[in-house]
This record gives structure tokens, C-alpha cells and sequence, in this order.
């Protein structure tokens, strides 16, 4: 009885091959993400280490809350997985809610969710959150930093006096990268 259906084991394994072989080709491609993206998702990794939350008591476990739904969700997830290897723990979640947003350690705030955001931002208690945008006037109005590109590269606006509010220090090695908003202009003498 076992050799009678023997010719059909070839088939059966082609069929098979012939099933699998263009899943793994989809797995093995890379997924293209904008290297804008991806440097926005390196620096948010980043701030983990460059930015001092005054009043945790642990700063191994972060919450990385993206609000609504935008790429860079990938390549904070592939990042953060790679960070686990050296004893840091960082979770990326997507949030929507006050409640989602306040279980954060960073908030990233995408472009198109900056003005349903805005709305609800008067509601969010600012301790403990580093908020972080990609709109115009983003570090003056809702947040602390902002994504803005100048020329040709991503670059960082620091507003001290949210980050200061929200209980929060930015390394000096963080400062030197950044454009101060939010301060009065500086005096200079002669």
C-alpha cells in the first residue's frame, strides 16, 4: 500500500516549494523605510540615554508611544528589539487615548496627527513624558522637541523650559546638537 501513492511524494513536496518559496522571498527583502524615518526613530531610541527623567526610579524600561499610525512605527520596533540585547527594555506602542499616552516615557507625535494632538494636549499631564514632534512650532506649543529639517538633514529644536515643566534634563552632548526654541534671545556684550 505504501508504494502504490509513491509517485506522489514528489509532487507533493514540489507543490509544497512551489507554496513557500515566495514567502521567504518576501521575507528576505528589506522593508524600505524613508531614512528620514529612520533617523527620527534613531534619535527617539537615543533619548533613552540623552534625556534624565528626574523622578523615575528606573531608567532600563521605556515606553515609546507613537500617536496614531505612522511609518516610523517599524523601524522603532526592529530598534528597540536590538536594545533589549544590551539590558535596555523598550517597548514601541501605537496610542490614541490619555490613558495609552500617559503609560509613556516618549511620546512621538507624527505630522499628520499634530493637530488632533494639539486638541487634546491641554488634557495630558506633561511629568514624566517627553514629547517629541515633527510640525512647525511643535517644541514651543505642545512638546518639548521637534523633528525639523534643515539643510538636507534631520535636526533637533529643544525647548529647556517643556523639558524642565515635564520633569525632564537634556544632556549637554544633547544640547550641542540642538536649536534652542522657547527662550528669550540672549543679551550679548561687547
Amino acid at each position: 500500500m505504501r508504494y502504490r501513492f509513491h509517485f506522489l511524494r514528489p509532487l507533493f513536496i514540489r507543490g509544497a516549494l512551489l507554496l513557500l518559496v515566495p514567502l521567504l522571498s518576501i521575507q528576505g527583502q528589506r522593508i524600505h523605510v524613508n531614512p528620514d524615518t529612520r533617523m527620527k526613530a534613531v534619535f527617539l531610541i537615543n533619548f533613552t540615554k540623552y534625556i534624565s527623567w528626574t523622578t523615575l526610579d528606573t531608567v532600563k524600561n521605556f515606553t515609546i508611544g507613537v500617536y496614531g499610525l505612522d511609518d516610523i512605527l517599524l523601524p522603532l520596533r526592529q530598534m528597540s528589539r536590538e536594545r533589549q540585547s544590551v539590558g535596555q527594555t523598550i517597548k514601541v506602542e501605537r496610542v490614541a487615548t490619555i490613558e495609552e499616552i500617559e503609560a509613556c516615557e516618549i511620546l512621538f507625535v507624527p505630522v499628520e496627527q499634530s493637530e488632533a494632538f494639539h486638541l487634546m494636549r491641554p488634557n495630558i499631564p506633561p511629568e514624566n513624558i517627553l514629547m517629541v514632534g515633527e510640525s512647525l512650532g511643535f517644541a514651543t506649543s505642545d512638546g518639548a522637541i521637534n523633528f525639523v529639517k534643515r539643510e538636507g538633514k534631520i535636526k533637533l529644536e529643544v525647548n529647556r523650559k517643556a523639558l524642565q515643566e515635564a520633569n525632564l534634563t537634556a544632556s549637554s552632548h544633547l544640547l550641542k546638537l540642538a536649536i534652542l526654541v522657547g527662550e528669550e534671545d540672549p543679551v550679548y556684550h561687547d
